[in-house]
């Protein structure tokens, strides 16, 4: 049973992988700007949080978190050794600045450091709620097997 729950958290890892790095790379951008940088923390978030575009706001900001959340509850339900706090947030990190250079070389649009801090909030946000899960489970766990 064991098994097979890994194989499935495997699955649906890869799975998200492959849907995160397409929609990041190979979807059409309506706010592209061309190829440029934001290397200044929090300048973009506050460009977007000040326009009052709330398409953009939510697009921007609740996306690139929201879009990282099952990375964090997910690679530590695959990968048991690096199931740590920061081992996540690190590889959440490298996946984000892999796909922030890929934006920027190859489909021409714009690397952004805010959006690096916004997946890896994301990343973070799933780690704790996967911390939170196991907490619960292990108390139901302990409640029935106790209680009975």
């Amino acid at each position: 049973m064991l098994k097979k729950r890994k194989v499935l958290f495997e699955w649906l890892f890869w799975g998200y992988v492959f849907f995160t790095l397409f929609i990041t790379l190979f979807t059409h951008n309506y706010y592209t700007y061309g190829q440029s940088s934001n290397l200044m923390l929090l300048s973009s978030l506050h460009l977007i949080l000040t326009s009052g575009d709330g398409l953009l706001i939510l697009k921007n900001i609740f996306g690139n978190v929201a879009l990282f959340v099952p990375f964090g509850f997910l690679l530590p339900l695959i990968w048991k050794k690096r199931a740590a706090f920061y081992w996540t947030l690190l590889f959440a990190f490298l996946m984000s600045f892999s796909i922030e250079a890929c934006q920027y070389f190859f489909a021409e649009r714009i690397f952004d450091v805010d959006d690096i801090l916004l997946n890896v909030t994301g990343a973070l946000i799933g780690r704790c709620f996967l911390a939170v899960c196991r907490f619960f489970i292990r108390k139901v766990i302990f409640f029935y097997s106790n209680g009975s």
